[in-house]
């Protein structure tokens, strides 16, 4: 889901992103806006549960998607907050329509916000995998309690969910700054900040999100609704992933 960009675009994305990445944390912001979204997973998870929706067929998607829709919202109130924070944008009004990557033309005090990739690890180094939550079923307790001489099965399905959370938190992580600089220079282009430059428009930033996490998300819930499918295939009484390993 990537479109061509004009090069004058680009180049100012990649000069906020540089920027970010030498005054900023923005690959701290994201692993604290994915650890919030895991948050939100497990959650979400626990309430559909005990609202009455025990498939996993049915609720894994659900909080996947939950969990998707918290993230954006917080991407919204990182740029709500990104717009309170004075930045001085004057040499990029100024600058000439032609512009040069070899400087970086924005400066001022909103570098110093701290910074998170997806925008994705979507996992910091040494975070526990189950943080994300996307894999979240509402019951932490059986897997804190379960056998130490789980099956082979039940380990091998753990392990592909752990893998999985990892995969699409580290990439959502390790992009970050490339998505926060380009939801910077997009808010810069609404406000107006680059009026002298001809043909330059907004994407709107719920775009650039899910341009940037498209397809984590969807090999999230793809993985997800798979793994709720077979559960509720070879164990339909379960109700949690590990009653379904436990039946097994």
């Amino acid at each position: 889901m990537k479109l061509q960009q004009p090069q004058y675009r680009v180049d100012e994305v990649d000069k906020e992103r540089r920027r970010l990445e030498r005054d900023g944390w923005p690959r701290l912001q994201m692993s604290l806006i994915v650890m919030v979204t895991g948050a939100v997973g497990f959650l979400s998870s626990f309430v559909l549960l005990h609202a009455g929706i025990e498939s996993m067929l049915l609720r894994y998607p659900l909080t996947v998607t939950i969990a998707y829709g918290a993230f954006l919202a917080q991407m919204w109130l990182w740029m709500r907050w990104r717009d309170d924070s004075p930045i001085d944008l004057a040499q990029a009004i100024d600058a000439p329509e032609t512009h040069s990557t070899g400087s970086d033309g924005w400066a001022g005090s909103g570098g110093g916000s701290g910074g998170g990739g997806g925008s994705a690890s979507w996992l910091p180094a040494g975070s526990d995998p189950a943080s994300s939550g996307m894999s979240a079923d509402g019951s932490v307790l059986d897997v804190v309690d379960a056998d130490a001489d789980l099956p082979l099965i039940a380990v091998l399905a753990l392990s592909a969910v752990a893998l999985v959370c990892v995969f699409a938190t580290s990439w959502i992580i390790w992009t970050a700054p490339s998505l926060m600089a380009e939801l910077v220079v997009d808010a810069a282009i609404a406000g107006g900040l680059y009026r002298r430059i001809r043909g330059l428009q907004s994407q709107g930033w719920w775009w650039l999100c899910v341009r940037h996490t498209f397809w984590p998300f969807t090999g999230v819930l793809t993985f997800f609704a798979a793994l709720g499918g077979l559960a509720w295939h070879f164990t339909p009484e379960a109700s949690t992933l590990m009653e379904a390993l436990r039946a097994l």
